[in-house]
């Protein structure tokens, strides 16, 4: 999750393999999935590939995110109306929190950036929840992100072992995240109050069959230092000028996502994914995000999303176990649609809620007090395309993909 690329290139022969073995998981998510977001959603940064000024991207990502990346800058940070803002979204942060315990104090790390501790850093997170307190609980927060690639960036193990006990001793139930840079998985040591346990390595077509990051996924995995940490993938969600110069078009992207997705499908100790990045220009002036891509990469990402946060809504009460019984659930038809859009509800409704929202997070319509089990919806004025319609009832929320096409 971290605001650099390697220098790796693309394999073609691994690009040919892959593509004509490509395989695709376009029904449900396994229920071991339950975590699926982007980088730099709530940053304070404005994409300059664009020409809104936007630094808040919740509303492009809500209905096929259930976590999403917000930065704290500074200890007296308020961060209470953000979280709502997210929450509402039925979106939870991934809190980074780099800036209220650690400061840069030389370039004697691998970064070039080597970051300490606060001298004041007890003082300094004890301001901070005393502040945030309200929203510093598991219902609003999906996980602590300490610092970005710690050893990478000359952070020791006691640090990262001091900080992971002040967050367990306030905030024991909250998941604390570890992400570090592939370079360093061989020196890295997991604290064992972590939960989750990534890295990233960009510019790997397929991670399944490339032994490279393999490699580095075993490392990673064999410095887990308690049975009950999880692994979370770090998609390499983007698109780099030398992608395109090894032969990577951006709208091949699509194909690395779906990789990646297969990669989590397979492997039961795969908590989630977190695509770097939604915006773009972050690290290069050409650096493309998902938000910049071909339709075809968002859609990818949105069919991805929305399957894994079926299982696990932040708004959803109950759990799938529980929602498998309940069948809490809708139909729609025809899809692809042309003029009319007919939806049928397994469930009694009292004022419910149909939004369609455009893959920007736009909303196209809105739908209230529904008090039937049946619904027709005219789609001419909505132009060919992928939509997202998402039903809401009481404190449920369901969403399903669907396509006009003229």
């Amino acid at each position: 999750m971290k605001l650099k690329t390697t220098a790796t290139t693309f394999s073609l022969i691994g690009f040919l393999w892959a593509f004509f073995s490509i395989q695709s998981y376009a029904q449900t998510a396994p229920p071991h999935l339950k975590h699926f977001g982007f980088v730099a959603i709530d940053c304070f940064y404005d994409d300059p590939l664009d020409t809104d000024t936007i630094t808040n991207y919740i509303s492009e990502v809500d209905t096929f995110s259930n976590l999403a990346h917000m930065c704290v800058f500074n200890y007296t940070d308020n961060i209470v109306a953000r979280v709502d803002l997210m929450n509402a979204h039925c979106v939870k942060p991934a809190l980074h929190i780099q800036g209220v315990f650690f400061r840069i104090v030389d370039t004697l790390a691998p970064s070039g950036a080597n970051w300490d501790l606060y001298p004041d850093f007890t003082a300094r997170w004890t301001t901070f929840l005393a502040t945030n307190s309200s929203v510093l609980v598991p219902s609003k927060i999906a996980c602590f992100y300490i610092a970005d690639e710690p050893f990478w960036n000359g952070i020791s193990l006691l640090d990262m072992d001091t900080v992971c006990a002040l967050l367990k001793n306030a905030c024991p139930d909250i998941p604390i995240l570890l992400v570090e840079a592939y370079t360093m998985v061989n020196s890295m040591q997991v604290p064992q109050a972590m939960d989750w346990v990534g890295f990233n390595r960009y510019a790997i077509f397929d991670p399944q069959s490339d032994s490279r990051f393999l490699e580095n996924l075993d490392t990673v995995r064999s410095k887990l230092s308690s049975p009950n940490q999880k692994l979370v993938l770090i998609i390499d969600d983007q698109w780099l000028p030398f992608y395109g110069a090894a032969g990577y078009p951006p709208d091949t992207m699509k194909y690395v996502v779906q990789n990646y997705y297969n990669l989590a499908v397979s492997d039961t100790n795969i908590i989630g994914l977190i695509g770097y990045l939604w915006p773009g220009g972050l690290d290069d002036p050409g650096q493309l995000g998902v938000r910049n891509m071909p339709q075809s990469v968002i859609d990818k990402n949105v069919e991805i999303g929305m399957m894994i946060k079926a299982n696990n809504s932040p708004c959803n009460t109950t759990g799938i176990e529980d929602r498998e019984h309940i069948k809490w659930d809708f139909k729609i038809y025809p899809n692809p649609a042309k003029e009319i859009l007919s939806i049928t509800i397994s469930f009694e409704t009292i004022n419910a809620e149909i939004k369609i929202y455009n893959l920007l997070g736009q909303i196209e319509k809105r739908i209230s007090n529904i008090n039937s089990r049946t619904i027709n919806i005219e789609t001419h004025d909505l132009t060919n395309g992928v939509y997202i319609i998402v039903l809401q009832n009481g404190g449920k929320q369901a969403s399903k993909k669907f396509i006009i096409n003229k």
